[in-house]
This record gives structure tokens, C-alpha cells and sequence, in this order.
């Protein structure tokens, strides 16, 4: 049977000091624990005390749709004081992945413009967001990929986020990769889906399972629960995993992160996938042990309460 959460709400003012005292630095996830559409309550304030109490604080998401200085304009402006140079997105992850292997191709992305524009801005040449015109005969499509991807000079394929995905962009994706040699395959997150109480968006993973069955190889993962994207953090001694807490809303990406990194996790429950945490992946006597969190708070504004 798994170990179960300690709930802060429980804990007596020693025992939060004590649990305070027990890490120095902190890696939050975005959506679901500091806003939704807007500010979660209190989120701005508990990472101002946690910060006030010395902590280091990062933002870890695993967000495609936005560049990180995007992702870092909305939490300034929401009350968030944060440096740039600590958000870790994906997207910068793979820019800097490709900026090692002094890649001189171009990209072909499912995804969002963000991808393209983060690429743009250090100088890699890529094409694909935005819906794509599909013909009205395959043998039209066919015709046109095979006439194109050897002129396209395309090294890399990258999924994202994108609403537009289709079956024009499943077939260049496909094609990309099989015909070219040393093609690389990589993909921002894992997040299958955005789980709400009354419907779910299909997420980033659908997309890429579905561009990993057409090519029969898994593809290259640069967000969470991926603990690669933090191990120069851990190499250059910035973060020591046993005094670093991972805060998240989803258990399957977040926790599982923290966990494959060592790292202490904090489950809130103000996502909105929080029922189904809760109610189903802590219920259940089978889950993976690594989903489960060391501790558990209804927000991440209740920290602010409870010291």
C-alpha cells in the first residue's frame, strides 16, 4: 500500500516551520497552481513568503503555446516576481538542444507560432504553425510531399500544442522523419490531455502518439515529468534535489517529476483536474507510487495561512 500525504492543514505552527526549514529551493508548476484564467488566490503572495524566507523559486511548465518571455510578461503582470532566466519551458529547452548540435536545417512544427518564433529568434529556420490546406485528392498530397521534402532541407520535426493538427500535418510530420535520414523527432510535453470536470482538450502527447505510430519510433521529450530538464541545474549545483520542492496540480506530470528527480512534491488542489487527483489517482490502491505526492494543500495561497 502507498505512503499517504501529509496534508499541511494538519500540521501544528512546529511542524510547518519544520517542514519549511526542509528545502531550499522551489520549482512550480504554472497552470493549476499559480493561475488558471486568472491568479489563483493567494498564489502571488505565497511565492513572495516562500521567497521572502530565502527560498530560490523556479517556474517549471510545460507550456508550448507561449514563448518563455510570454510565459514570463504574464506572471509579472499577474504579481509574480520572477527572473526570466528562471522560467524552464520546453520550447527553450529544445532551442538550446538544437543550438548544441549547431543544427543548420530547417524545422518543420505541429505547433504553435511560439515554436517557430523562439526557433526564428536564434536563427533556425522553421514552417508549419497555422492551419494547413488540405486537397482534395491524396494522390495531390502525396505528389506534392514527395516533390518537396527533399528541397525542404528539414532536419527536425517538433510537436506541440496545435489546435490546427490534421491529417496534412500528421502526413508531412510522418513523411519527414521516415524519408530523411537523421531526422529528429522531438516533442515539447507528455500531457496527454487537459482534464476538466465537464470535458477535456486532447493535449501535445495525442498529437505526437499519433506521429509515433506512423513512424514507429518515440520521439524526444523536452518538458515534464522529463528529469533531464533540470539536470544542469542539479550538475552545476544550483539545486540539490533532497532540499528542492516540486509544486504541481497534476500527478502523472508533476509529481512524477519531482519524484523521478529526487526532488520533495506538493500536490494542490487547485487545478482543474483536482477532483480526479484527489478522488481517483490518491484512491487508488494500485497507482504508481511515483504519482503520489509527499504532501498534499488544498492551494498554494493556504501556505500563507498556515505559518
Amino acid at each position: 500500500m502507498n505512503k499517504k500525504p501529509t496534508d499541511l492543514v494538519k500540521l501544528t505552527k512546529a511542524e510547518m516551520a519544520k517542514w519549511l526549514n526542509g528545502f531550499d529551493t522551489v520549482l512550480t508548476d504554472c497552470r493549476g497552481v499559480l493561475w488558471l484564467d486568472k491568479v489563483i488566490n493567494g498564489a502571488p503572495d505565497a511565492i513572495a513568503l516562500l521567497k521572502t524566507l530565502g527560498k530560490e523559486v523556479y517556474f517549471v511548465t510545460n507550456n508550448s503555446k507561449n514563448t518563455r518571455r510570454e510565459i514570463w510578461q504574464k506572471a509579472t503582470a499577474s504579481g509574480f516576481e520572477i527572473d526570466e532566466s528562471h522560467i524552464i519551458a520546453p520550447i527553450n529547452s529544445i532551442v538550446e538542444y538544437l543550438q548544441l548540435r549547431n543544427f543548420r536545417k530547417k524545422v518543420y512544427i505541429i505547433g504553435a507560432e511560439a515554436v517557430s518564433k523562439s526557433l526564428t529568434e536564434a536563427g533556425i529556420e522553421s514552417f508549419g504553425p497555422g492551419a494547413e490546406p488540405t486537397p482534395d485528392k491524396l494522390d495531390d498530397l502525396i505528389a506534392q510531399q514527395v516533390a518537396k521534402q527533399q528541397t525542404d532541407n528539414v532536419g527536425a520535426v517538433i510537436v506541440g500544442f496545435d489546435k490546427h493538427f490534421s491529417f496534412v500535418k500528421l502526413f508531412k510530420a510522418c513523411n519527414y522523419i521516415s524519408s530523411i535520414a537523421d531526422c529528429l523527432f522531438m516533442t515539447t510535453n507528455a500531457d496527454k490531455m487537459l482534464r476538466f470536470p465537464a470535458y477535456r482538450i486532447p493535449d501535445t502527447f495525442a498529437l505526437t502518439a499519433a506521429v509515433e505510430a506512423c513512424v514507429e519510433r518515440k520521439a524526444l521529450q523536452f518538458g515534464k515529468p522529463n528529469p533531464e530538464i533540470c539536470q544542469e541545474l542539479i550538475r552545476s549545483g544550483k539545486i540539490v534535489p533532497k532540499r528542492t520542492l516540486m509544486i504541481g496540480d497534476v500527478c502523472e506530470i508533476d509529481m512524477l517529476f519531482g519524484h523521478k528527480c529526487g526532488f520533495q512534491t506538493l500536490l494542490v488542489g487547485s487545478g482543474p483536474s483536482s477532483v480526479y487527483e484527489f478522488n481517483v489517482v490518491l484512491r487508488s490502491p494500485k497507482v504508481n507510487p511515483e504519482l503520489i505526492p509527499d504532501f498534499v494543500v488544498p492551494s498554494l495561497g493556504h501556505i500563507t495561512k498556515l505559518i
